[in-house]
């Protein structure tokens, strides 16, 4: 039997309650809404690119111990660098 398992696309507007971001990442829901003040994830939204950087904050707090504010300049810097390597990319 040879059949081909369908393409996963995922829906790029798909948003998630407070609730599921919570089981999904580990984090707290009033943490997760302290960040969102706090402007570590963009917009209010919580889609999978707010899921993904919730996990990276998670990380990123846990090996690093950073504050809120050193973890606003961590992922400004990382966020950089994904820009630059990305125009580097389109260059060549």
């Amino acid at each position: 039997m040879n059949s081909e398992l369908p393409l996963y696309e995922p829906d790029t507007e798909a948003t998630y309650q407070l609730d599921i971001v919570a089981r999904l990442t580990g984090i707290s829901s009033q943490t997760i809404l302290r960040y969102q003040e706090q402007g570590l994830i963009r917009g209010t939204d919580l889609d999978d690119e707010a899921v993904h950087t919730l996990r990276r904050i998670e990380h990123l707090r846990q090996t690093c111990e950073a504050n809120i504010s050193g973890l606003k300049l961590i992922l400004d810097l990382m966020n950089q660098v994904e820009r630059l390597k990305s125009e580097l990319r389109s260059q060549h």
